[in-house]
């Protein structure tokens, strides 16, 4: 593919890759199908050789959690199967927040100390958090997107990204949704709005 990436102002942002979004002791990540299809791929391992290229190449790493802390969290929509889903699962305060399990990242993904954690609201990263200040004191311009799930926090992501100028490249092997069907609908779309790269290639573009 010859990608080309400047690696002083491209960030790679990894989403939402808590307990709770794609373990299989998670009711969510079971209902919704993550934990089948995060292990049917691989997904951890990808993304952790790609942070590691990443880091290796002096480049930033973004970690993105969602967070549902109460006084910081607006009202979640209720309309829409995905959303119902959270709405459910978040009766209680039991999702998704400091403390309970299901808000901590997977170990093999998580973030090293000094590098930025961005707390988000709602399915976009830049949704209530700080991410476009945190890329602006950076002097980031491009963004590369990983995490679960494509139709989801990828997606939203990239259209908010197109908002605040930022241009994206989707790595589509180190982010999964639903089903195989879903996955490729959503890469589709995504081709519109974004570079759409493999790992390798990504490593390949920064090495």
């Amino acid at each position: 593919m010859g990608m080309n990436v400047d690696k002083r102002k491209t960030a790679l942002l990894v989403m939402d890759l808590q307990r709770h979004m794609v373990d299989e002791q998670s009711p969510l990540a079971q209902h919704a199908g993550f934990a089948e299809m995060v292990k049917k791929t691989g997904l951890i391992k990808r993304v952790k050789k790609v942070m590691d290229a990443v880091r290796a190449a002096g480049m930033l790493v973004i970690t993105v959690k969602v967070d549902f802390s109460a006084g910081y969290f607006p009202r979640y929509p209720t309309r829409g199967e995905f959303c119902k889903i959270i709405v459910a699962e978040n009766e209680g305060g039991q999702v998704l927040r400091p403390g309970i399990w299901g808000y901590d990242i997977v170990d093999e993904v998580a973030p090293l100390g000094g590098e930025p954690v961005v707390l988000k609201r709602h399915m976009s990263a830049f949704a209530g958090s700080n991410l476009d200040e945190v890329l602006r004191a950076h002097g980031i311009t491009d963004i590369a997107l990983t995490g679960v799930a494509t139709n989801y926090v990828i997606t939203a992501t990239n259209w908010s990204a197109l908002n605040y100028g930022y241009s994206c490249i989707v790595i589509e092997d180190c982010c999964t949704t639903h089903n195989d069907e879903a996955q490729e609908a959503a890469i589709r779309t995504l081709r519109a709005i974004a570079d759409i790269c493999t790992a390798e290639e990504f490593i390949q573009a920064i090495r």
